[in-house]
């Protein structure tokens, strides 16, 4: 009894490690069989997209056409096949943490500003949401010449767009950054307005636009992120996460959850832009890791 005990642990060890072994040979073949199937037509000279990242991730993107974007060398430490990026050269923007993804899209747009470069596209994503055609880029001259921009789906909400921010943020900065826009891109206000007691986003900042457009969103962007930072005296993290302790001080989890705060203004104001700018909008399906 023993032994026949013995024997099928054997057994059952053995097919557990072969399971195992076809498992680890059929990722291999699927993601070598990737990078021969990535989209000839969709080059650096097409389109860029980058990958918003803080640490390492598991890459499931090949295609060159893909740029990591990070503070420092030492939050990647795995050896990538993809160009990085490194947003902390020459020190552009201290305000890091506190705009989330927007700090590297900065960097991004300082990089591009004054530079005559051939991409005719530039894409925007992070490094565990973007969207589900992974390397499969589509035809992007065939998208755009029927569309104005390529968005993640939209995500419907049970209340109002304000109202939802009001309800997990800091409600008064909403109705500031209303005001900023009033005074400074009034063009832009109604947009605003419309998209404010509407019940529909377009979260995550995860976009493909035409080069054009990314600098004048880039542009709107900032301008009103900056004028917010002048008023309310944010000139670094630290200043960031105090005043999100004055509110918070009974819960410091709390507190540095909220010290993002212009990273969740930035996804309700590039919604502002959107609404405003672009009237044929292509979605694909959001893709998580």
């Amino acid at each position: 009894m023993k032994y026949k005990k013995k024997c099928k642990k054997k057994i059952f060890k053995i097919i557990i490690f072969i399971i195992q072994l076809l498992i680890s040979i059929i990722y291999y073949i699927y993601n070598i069989g990737k990078l021969h199937f990535l989209n000839p037509k969709m080059n650096e000279n097409i389109v860029k997209i980058f990958i918003s990242a803080h640490k390492d991730f598991k890459n499931y993107r090949f295609n060159p056409v893909y740029n990591i974007v990070v503070d420092e060398k030492s939050q990647l430490k795995d050896n990538y096949n993809l160009n990085i990026l490194y947003a902390n050269e020459g020190k552009l923007f201290e305000l890091k943490k506190a705009y989330c993804e927007m700090g590297k899209l900065y960097y991004i747009y300082q990089l591009y500003l004054n530079r005559t470069f051939s991409t005719k596209y530039i894409g925007f994503n992070h490094y565990r949401r973007y969207f589900d055609f992974d390397d499969n880029i589509p035809d992007l001259d065939y998208i755009f010449n029927n569309y104005d921009i390529i968005l993640i789906n939209k995500y419907k909400i049970k209340e109002t767009v304000r109202a939802q921010f009001c309800h997990f943020h800091i409600c008064s900065k909403f109705d500031q950054i209303l005001d900023i826009i009033k005074e400074i891109k009034p063009d832009y206000y109604e947009a605003a307005l419309k998209v404010s007691i509407g019940t529909e986003l377009y979260l995550c900042n995860i976009f493909i636009m035409k080069k054009e457009d990314f600098f004048k969103y880039c542009e709107f962007m900032f301008d009103i992120l900056f004028e917010f930072d002048k008023r309310n005296n944010f000139t670094s993290d630290k200043e960031v996460l105090n005043y999100s302790k004055s509110l918070f001080y009974n819960n410091i989890n709390k507190s540095i959850y909220q010290s993002r705060l212009e990273g969740f203004l930035a996804e309700r104001i590039s919604n502002f832009f959107y609404n405003k700018n672009f009237k044929r909008i292509k979605t694909f399906k959001i893709k998580s890791k």
